[in-house]
């Protein structure tokens, strides 16, 4: 285990990413074409992409296991409240802000440039970063999501692309391109300046492929599973509060089986799950201390129908449903215990527990619904 001083690829930025074939990996990450799935909280939905974490949106209802709605390509806030999207019309670009439960517009509006696209948002979605790039700068603007009104903007030598965007819109993290790979940058709109240091160890380009990334919906965290050329895995932390970024080591294996690692952010924001059934591990990393304080082992699975990363954590956090693709695990966090559930048949594309933590909710890729007795992982009924 090591300690860096090292940013991570956000799920803004993953378009622009090195290939898996660039670090001999192999594959699909599933932030780029993969299936993910996100719930939020006691009362929200279960967010469902079957085609990476930008791709279009289907929303289901915890409560009922039915599909509510159905959103365009675009990037959803880590509170699950807010989705945006950014299309082009003639010679302008429409962007459009949505409420995640209900899909109700929120507000619509026109950019006078056909090139702009939504690269990023805040935690609680209420600041949407736009960028546009050409072939020797890049220009970004922050709007505020509620009344479309630039906030603020800035204009940059060379290629760039948003990580991350504060709460409160004062800091950009960004990813800057040069031509051995990439830096990771910080921009305070404050000081108006882009700083000198880069938060990439000892100032040395990057390379390699974010394979799989989750956020803090409070704003606090932005993690990713990072895969070297070597394919050593390792999950690296960006705080977004105090703008401080620092890389675990994760539990290493075949250049294959590293990228069935799926991760789980604890309730609390304190605790970060690493599972992955080909390795037959769960890694626990305290996020506080920037440490990996235990490692689960179970036996070792290859799902051939893997190509999925989903996980969903109880209210009361003890317990993380995952999988990669059809069979489904359950990781009792109080005793490092890993039991295998009912697999429901076919390739799962989401997960989420019911509000009294007694049901788990597990939706197939053919958009069925299933419930299983969270407890023991097998069928309940409906």
């Amino acid at each position: 285990m090591r300690r860096l001083a090292l940013a991570v690829l956000s799920l803004a930025a993953l378009a622009a990413v090195p290939s898996a074939e660039a670090c001999d990996c192999g594959g699909c990450p599933p932030v780029s074409c993969g299936t993910t799935s996100t719930s939020g909280g006691a009362a929200g939905p279960l967010l469902v992409r079957n085609f990476g974490q930008t791709g279009q949106l289907e929303v289901f209802d915890v409560t009922t296991g039915r599909r509510r709605l159905t959103l365009p390509p675009g990037r959803v806030s880590a509170s699950r409240a807010r989705y945006f999207t950014a299309v082009r019309r003639g010679h302008t670009t429409a962007i459009r802000a949505f409420d995640v439960r209900s899909g109700r517009l929120l507000r619509a509006w026109r950019h006078a440039r056909p090139d702009w696209r939504v690269a990023g948002v805040s935690a609680n979605g209420r600041i949407v970063a736009l960028i546009r790039s050409a072939r020797k700068g890049t220009w970004i603007e922050l709007v505020a999501a509620r009344r479309g009104k630039l906030l603020r903007s800035v204009a940059l030598h060379g290629w760039f692309d948003v990580d991350a965007v504060s709460n409160d819109g004062r800091r950009l993290f960004l990813v800057q391109y040069v031509r051995t790979g990439y830096l990771i940058r910080r921009y305070d709109f404050t000081r108006r300046e882009l700083a000198a240091r880069s938060l990439t160890e000892d100032g040395v380009p990057m390379t390699g492929t974010a394979w799989d990334a989750v956020a803090d919906p409070a704003g606090r965290w932005l993690l990713t599973l990072y895969l070297r050329g070597t394919a050593r895995p390792e999950v690296h932390t960006l705080d977004l509060v105090r703008g401080t970024a620092v890389c675990i080591d994760l539990p290493s294996g075949s250049a294959a089986a590293v990228q069935e690692y799926v991760l789980a952010l604890g309730r609390d924001g304190r605790a970060l799950y690493a599972a992955n059934p080909a390795l037959g591990v769960v890694a626990t990393v305290d996020l506080e201390r920037h440490r990996l304080v235990h490692v689960a082992h179970f036996a070792r699975r290859v799902d051939p129908t893997a190509q999925s990363s989903n996980a969903s954590v109880s209210h009361d956090g003890r317990t993380v449903y995952f999988t990669t693709g059809r069979a489904l695990y359950a990781y009792d966090a109080a005793f490092g215990r890993v039991r295998v559930a009912d697999d429901g048949g076919s390739a799962i594309s989401g997960l989420a527990f019911s509000r009294d933590d007694r049901r788990l909710l597990v939706v197939g890729r053919n958009g069925h619904a299933l419930w299983l007795d969270a407890a023991t992982g097998r069928r309940a009924s409906t």
